[in-house]
């Protein structure tokens, strides 16, 4: 009866995880686990998953704008990302190999966290080239002849101007921009004369410009300057999208501050149009309103007719970074190390599912709930690492990275310990490893069920590349970016919780074909919106796009390979989507 007992105990600790387990020790630790329902011969891969896929979430989304930031062009961003297949195509499937050839797993995914916490920490030797974005100046611009005052600025190339019909900006410390008719010391001083701010208006040509109840932006500063605009229409669109120049539309007629104020009349006014060549001024308006009274105003022109001002409210958001373009050294530098870091990230990784699986059936439980630890993991680190960088970037004035690949290595050696703890045990080695695969490979429904993943990683592979870029030209910091991961994993909790009976009950099939459609409206969604914050719900949809999906994919591996081939098929799969389509994705798109 006691025997009976024992073993009854030991089957419903076993059975609060799905499966069975060894007795544990009457300690502290096994109290605990016994408490929490944890199967304790599973507990090691919770915590390598958790530990896992939060370093890949440390670093990975962050090295395509650590690229930027060491002067890569986005041509070159996308080079070494089509290189990238030649070591994923291999990486993968030679660990598979290697596993299945001498039934090894810990060696083979040690050794590969290793080398790529080496590999990738390399790459924050690379000195970084990045010049901080500013907020861009306004241009306060009064025509000699008719008297009319504008003001004029630049959004960034990358950005439009803005969509309101009328605007309200303040301006401060504004200096003349005339060096032609004036001497050093009078166009160095700013206009900040308090004697000149009165209520009376003595010109009429000047009566639209006095002090009007639209203007309602609290105590007026001697030294501020409020407009309210009556924006252009047609103005001109953006010059570059993400470092790429952008041509424009040669049937508009746009409203530009060259067109308006002619390089003549500028240069008859002494106002030195040589400097405002690259400004690219191409948001304006008519002043409608302004606190400035008359005597200010003729004062101003007499002065210089263009004054260069700073924002003070209701301007453009500060200018994504600008970076010096590398040089070729730097460019084939990145290259190796990316290349060779990237293998054995994929090699690690991709090693984790087959082990996952294999302990699982050996010890019991679900897989889906296995890998909720890896979205929890994900969903906590990226936002931190992204809050870290955005901390550590405030105190030495540039972007500083160094967060990321810290945080990485720290994780993944400590990943690399508890795998070694894991009860893995020893596969049975197959001796005939190579035409067992090529028999599988060549079934027709094992080829199209690759293809398809492969076909559904393009999706992935884009979104992943330059996601990440697209959001920092829309002002995202670097917080928000990691929040994007977050929002994505945890959405699919819920999900990964019951996956193996979704699975069952919607069919392996039919999640990949919604995952198809999910990739389809996420990136509909991402062109639509202007403000990055928008972009988590379409982040939220990565729940059945990727999380849900590689649950189906994985588990049906399952039902189309022997057990002794898991990891090769795995392998293989893992390349197909995540690792081939991820610098191929960026190309066919």
């Amino acid at each position: 009866m006691a025997a009976e007992a024992k073993a009854k105990d030991k089957e419903g600790e076993a059975a609060a995880d799905g499966g069975g387990g060894d007795e544990a020790a009457n300690t502290l630790g096994a109290k605990v686990v016994k408490r929490l329902h944890i199967n304790p011969n599973l507990l090691m891969l919770k915590v390598t998953l958790f530990l896992l896929y939060g370093a890949v979430a440390s670093l990975l989304p962050y090295l395509t704008i650590h690229m930027q930031s060491v002067g890569l062009t986005v041509e070159e961003i996308s080079i070494i990302y089509l290189a990238l297949p030649f070591t994923t195509f291999l990486s993968p499937p030679l660990t598979g190999f290697l596993v299945d050839k001498f039934g090894q797993y810990k060696p083979v995914v040690v050794l590969a966290f290793i080398l790529n916490a080496a590999f990738h920490h390399s790459l924050l030797l690379i000195p970084p080239t990045e010049t901080p974005g500013e907020v861009p100046p306004a241009y306060i611009a009064r025509h000699p002849a008719t008297g009319i005052m504008e003001v004029w600025w630049s959004p960034c190339p990358s950005r439009e101007c803005p969509d309101e019909e009328e605007l309200e900006v303040v301006l401060e410390r504004c200096f003349s921009h005339c060096e032609l008719l004036m001497s050093a010391s009078h166009h160095s001083q700013p206009f900040n004369d308090s004697s000149e701010w009165t209520n009376a208006t003595e010109d009429p040509l000047l009566m639209m410009l006095a002090i009007n109840d639209t203007i309602n932006s609290g105590e007026v500063n001697n030294d501020d300057f409020h407009f309210l605009l009556d924006m252009h229409p047609d103005l001109a669109d953006p010059t570059e999208n993400m470092g790429i120049e952008v041509e424009a539309q040669s049937n508009r007629t746009l409203e530009m501050f060259r067109a308006r104020f002619s390089d003549r009349v500028l240069w008859s006014a002494g106002v030195n149009v040589t400097a405002l060549e690259e400004e690219d001024l191409r948001c304006g308006g008519v002043a409608l309103a302004s606190n400035l009274s008359g005597p200010a105003i003729r004062r101003m022109a007499t002065v210089c007719p263009l004054q260069r001002c700073s924002f003070r409210a209701g301007g453009p958001e500060k200018c994504p970074s600008q970076y010096k373009e590398s040089d070729d050294s730097t460019f084939y530098l990145y290259f190796v190390l990316r290349f060779l870091g990237n293998a054995c990230m994929n090699a690690g990784v991709t090693m984790i599912d087959p082990i996952a699986l294999t302990m699982i059936k050996k010890y019991g439980g679900e897989f889906g709930r296995e890998r909720i630890f890896s979205t929890i993991g994900m969903a906590i680190f990226s936002p931190i690492t992204g809050f870290l960088i955005d901390y550590n970037s405030r105190q030495v004035g540039y972007t500083d990275y160094s967060a990321a690949f810290y945080a990485h290595d720290i994780l993944l050696m400590t990943a690399a310990v508890s795998i070694m703890a894991m009860p893995i045990g020893v596969k049975v080695p197959n001796d005939d490893l190579l035409r067992d695969v090529w028999r599988i490979l060549k079934m027709p429904h094992v080829t199209i069920f690759i293809f398809f993943l492969f076909l559904l990683g393009n999706y992935w592979g884009y979104i992943e590349s330059f996601l990440f870029l697209y959001l920092k030209e829309l002002g995202a910091p670097n917080y928000l970016l990691g929040l994007t991961l977050t929002v994505g994993t945890l959405s699919s909790m819920p999900f990964l919780f019951g996956a193996e009976r979704i699975t069952k009950k919607v069919g392996h099939v039919n999640i990949i074909v919604i995952a198809f459609f999910s990739h389809s409206l996420r990136l509909i969604g991402y062109s639509l919106i202007d403000d990055p914050w928008w972009s988590f719900p379409f982040e939220a949809m990565e729940a059945s796009a990727v999380h849900l999906m590689w649950v189906a994919a994985a588990t049906y591996c399952t039902l189309l390979a022997p057990h002794n081939l898991l990891a090769s098929i795995i392998g293989i799969l893992g390349m197909a989507h995540f690792s081939l389509d991820r610098p191929l994705g960026p190309t066919f798109f």
